[in-house]
């Protein structure tokens, strides 16, 4: 496959993956492993703009891509302006892990020579060089889906883990934001939102693992987005001890820099989860019986963590209306933070 491709040195390669910060996160072990394999050709990343940050200060990702996906469906002047951007770039290979139709479809207009994707659906046929596999098997981690692309690449090392890399400004920064709340030294962060990615644990049972941390003189921060803040100041006023909240006052960065100065986070299965494992920080995830959510495609990445689901074997509730998180009882769960706890390193004594 690799001859079929020819790619010569100094060419550009294009890796798409323009959803979330999790899935965008899982694409950086195949990016940077093509970098590795073609130390002189230029790879760029095409991912979310919201997402986006987290590739930034990578130094085996030579551009960033960023697309506005609402922009992109229904802005013609949008869609023109950025197929003329990429065709500017002239890709010699753009690799699409998110087959989203209209990005298949712009990179097929702009011709783009080498175009891999997934075979068996309708927008494959943008694609000239086709993977056969069906990711809905969970059979393998997302990432290692991903991998499976380097098929088509000459063999060479490959990057086993996702990573996030953060300045010393931004450590700074985010040090300087604890520290005005009153953090100081070791935390434990809890993160109780979900994005609509999964099914959370219900945030009455976050309340009481909140409690029964910081009753043993553990401070905790809690974090969240915007738009997740009203729930998160509702649960945290009726609380013994309010814990620190930072839910909508960070950027992206920001919040990373944060998750890598904490001894431990605990969340459900959502992009922060895997932020936190890719600056070294040991996380308790918590996540559903659902075969579309499994930890087997979607659990953390890296050595340390933990992993909980509900007793139940198979979740059978309605899609909207599922009860089994509830069921994972919040003394396991305390449980898995001690022994987590016991086990990691403080985070100032991390490589970050």
């Amino acid at each position: 496959m690799a001859a079929d491709l020819n790619i010569m040195p100094g060419s550009k390669i294009l890796v798409s993956r323009t959803d979330r910060i999790g899935d965008l996160l899982m694409a950086v072990p195949l990016a940077e492993s093509i970098k590795l394999r073609y130390p002189d050709c230029e790879v760029h990343v095409m991912a979310s703009l919201y997402a986006s940050p987290v590739l930034e200060n990578n130094s085996r990702i030579d551009g960033i891509v960023r697309v506005q996906h609402d922009q992109l469906v229904m802005n013609g002047r949008y869609r023109i302006e950025l197929q003329s951007k990429v065709q500017r770039a002239g890709y010699q290979v753009a690799v699409v892990l998110y087959p989203e139709p209209h990005v298949c479809r712009l990179l097929y207009r702009v011709g783009v020579p080498h175009r891999i994707g997934t075979s068996r659906r309708f927008h494959s046929l943008y694609f000239n060089h086709h993977i056969h596999h069906s990711r809905k098997s969970n059979r393998q981690h997302e990432a290692e889906y991903n991998l499976d692309f380097l098929k088509f690449f000459v063999d060479g090392p490959t990057v086993a883990t996702p990573r996030v890399n953060i300045t010393e400004r931004e450590q700074k920064h985010a040090d300087d934001i604890l520290k005005g709340r009153g953090v100081v030294g070791d935390f434990v962060l809890i993160h109780p939102g979900s994005g609509g990615s999964a099914d959370s644990w219900p945030l009455e049972h976050y309340q009481k693992l909140v409690d029964e941390i910081q009753q043993k003189g553990i401070p905790v921060v809690i974090s969240g987005s915007m738009s997740e803040t009203p729930i998160i100041e509702r649960m945290v006023s009726a609380m013994r001890i309010r814990p620190t909240t930072i839910a909508g006052d960070t950027d992206l960065r920001t919040l990373t820099a944060v998750l890598a100065r904490a001894r431990l986070v605990v969340s459900n299965s959502t992009g922060p989860l895997h932020l936190a494992a890719a600056v070294g920080t040991r996380v308790v995830g918590l996540y559903p019986s659902k075969r579309v959510m499994s930890p087997v495609r979607w659990g953390p990445l890296g050595e340390g963590h933990r992993v909980l689901q509900p007793s139940v074997a198979v979740c059978r509730c309605p899609q909207k209306k599922c009860n089994c998180m509830r069921s994972l009882a919040v003394a396991t769960v305390a449980d898995a933070v001690w022994a987590v706890l016991e086990q990691a390193p403080a985070a100032s004594g991390r490589s970050l």
